[in-house]
C-alpha cells in the first residue's frame, strides 16, 4: 500500500510539473542584439523580400504567394519578440520564408531580430 501511494504521489507531482511547462507562456526573447549590425544582416538577407523598410514591397516579395510580410503592419507589431525570433530561425510553413538558423549565428539572429523591431516604431 506504501509503494502505490509513493508512485501515485510521484506521477501526481509529475503531471504538476509538466502542465506546469506546458502551460506556461514562452520565455522571453531579450531583443539584445544591435540594431546597427542588424541593419547589415537584414539588408544582404531580408531586404530582397521585405523591402528598405520592411513593407513587404521588395523586389522579390511582391511576386511572391504569398507575398512577404509587412513587418510594420498591425499584425506584425502583435507578435512577440519570441514569436518573431521563431519564424526567423525556422522560417514559416506555407510562404516562402526560409529558416535562418543554420545560416546565422545566434548573436547575429539577435542583431536582426533587434533591426526588426526598429522597422515597428
Amino acid at each position: 500500500m506504501k509503494n502505490i501511494l509513493n508512485i501515485l504521489n510521484a506521477t501526481v507531482l509529475f503531471m504538476i510539473v509538466f502542465l506546469g511547462v506546458l502551460l506556461s507562456p514562452p520565455l522571453a526573447v531579450e531583443a539584445s542584439g544591435d540594431p546597427a549590425k542588424g541593419k547589415a544582416i537584414y539588408e544582404k538577407n531580408c531586404m530582397v523580400c521585405h523591402g528598405p523598410q520592411g513593407k513587404g514591397d521588395g523586389p522579390a516579395g511582391k511576386a511572391l504567394q504569398p507575398p512577404a510580410a509587412d513587418l510594420t503592419s498591425a499584425a506584425s507589431k502583435k507578435k512577440s519578440e519570441a514569436e518573431l525570433m521563431q519564424v526567423v530561425e525556422n522560417g514559416r510553413t506555407g510562404t516562402a520564408m526560409s529558416p535562418y538558423k543554420n545560416q546565422l549565428s545566434q548573436t547575429e539572429l539577435n542583431d536582426l531580430l533587434a533591426y526588426v523591431l526598429t522597422l515597428r516604431k
